[in-house]
């Protein structure tokens, strides 16, 4: 049996060698947080170095691991400033939920090509009308036979301009009830026919996508979960992606590198325990996902924790050490820019992945039994 200890000296091995092989790719190093950038040479790293899906079936390209050391060595990939873009949609998010809702044959088809780091996949939630009000997507998917017939535009879509294929969120019948009664979730391959992707160039240097779908047709075994009961499979989705481990590793890098810069011990050590205490909270989270129970509350709290967190420390760098905080390159910056980047990166991370207004109705409706 693996111990947590020889998964985290483990992880923190591979985890540095492989940040000094892409520490050359130029397209990471204005990326901000690990969570924002996308390499596929790393990606492929980590699948053939046995990374990806540690806790998933053997049968499935998984090691059968505790979901709890998966969380270990995400928080050292997070530590080493790996980018994690991809990793974090393909395996942390949909990989665990195609495990959960889809159809053994799609797992088959599907997760061994994760797992082994060949398959990358992007998530088509958001649309320019529907944020954080997911129900309130208006992308279509019409059954036509042995096909859905999909037509829509994602967008803020991470990873779109590398991934094989696409995680949809669509609306199947339009006449439901209740908005979040009518949803879907399909997988498409990015290959086919009526998919375009248009690139947004951000400030820091890296890319979010576009994707529009038009008449873009999905065979019907590429359905997961059941057809409008796309709702739970979505909450479920959210509740992985919601355990942010990696941020805890990129929060505890950026105290390291402070305290390296010289900056007071005291408000340190009281930065380093909220990241305890973030990292005990998404351990909580996957301990009852890995129970089958529900979950939403305790990952909304994990990842309102980290949202606030990486802020604070952020903050905290900036009005400790003054204006160098801010600069990316050269000798004034601290941890080779990883400060900066933490610092722009924070401005958007208390609203991907669910705004924190979003993560705090959820704990006061699921958590404490508040009304609406």
């Amino acid at each position: 049996m693996v111990s947590l200890s020889e998964i985290t000296s483990d992880a923190d091995r591979f985890a540095a060698q492989l940040a000094a092989r892409l520490a050359g790719e130029e397209e990471n190093r204005c990326q901000g947080m690990p969570s924002d950038g996308d390499s596929q040479v790393g990606y492929e790293a980590m699948g053939a170095a046995g990374w990806i899906g540690l806790h998933w079936p053997e049968e499935l390209g998984g090691r059968g691991l505790d979901p709890l050391l998966t969380l270990a060595a995400e928080e050292r990939f997070g530590y080493h400033w790996l980018p994690l873009s991809g990793y974090l949609l393909s395996v942390k998010t949909i990989g665990n939920a195609l495990i959960d809702h889809a159809s053994d044959e799609l797992q088959q088809r599907l997760l061994p090509e994760i797992a082994a780091g060949r398959l990358v996949f992007c998530q088509g939630f958001s649309e320019p009308e529907a944020g954080s009000d997911l129900a309130a997507l208006r992308t279509t998917a019409r059954r036509d036979g042995d096909r859905f017939v999909v037509s829509g535009h994602k967008i803020w879509t991470s990873s779109a301009q590398i991934a094989d294929w696409i995680y949809l969120a669509v609306r199947t019948d339009p006449d439901a009830s209740r908005p979040h009664r009518g949803v879907s979730v399909l997988v498409a391959e990015m290959s086919s026919p009526g998919i375009e992707v248009r690139e947004i160039e951000t400030v820091g240097g890296g890319v979010l996508n576009e994707v529009f779908l038009d008449d873009v047709s999905v065979p019907t075994d590429q359905l997961v979960g059941d057809e409008n009961g796309g709702w739970r499979v979505l909450m479920a989705t959210l509740d992985h992606e919601r355990v942010t481990s990696e941020k805890v590793g990129i929060v505890l890098r950026v105290l390291d590198d402070l305290e390296e810069a010289g900056a007071p011990g005291l408000e340190l050590r009281r930065l380093r325990g909220e990241a305890e205490a973030a990292r005990l909270l998404g351990r909580r989270a996957v301990s009852l996902i890995s129970a089958g129970r529900p979950a939403a509350a305790a990952a909304a709290m994990a990842k309102l924790s980290m949202s606030a967190l990486g802020k604070r420390t952020a903050d905290a760098g900036t009005r400790l050490l003054g204006p160098r905080a801010l600069v990316e390159n050269g000798p004034e910056a601290i941890g080779e820019g990883r400060l900066a980047g933490l610092t722009r990166g924070t401005a958007g991370s208390s609203i991907a992945g669910g705004a924190s207004e979003i993560q705090k109705r959820v704990i006061a409706r699921q958590g404490l039994g508040c009304a609406a």
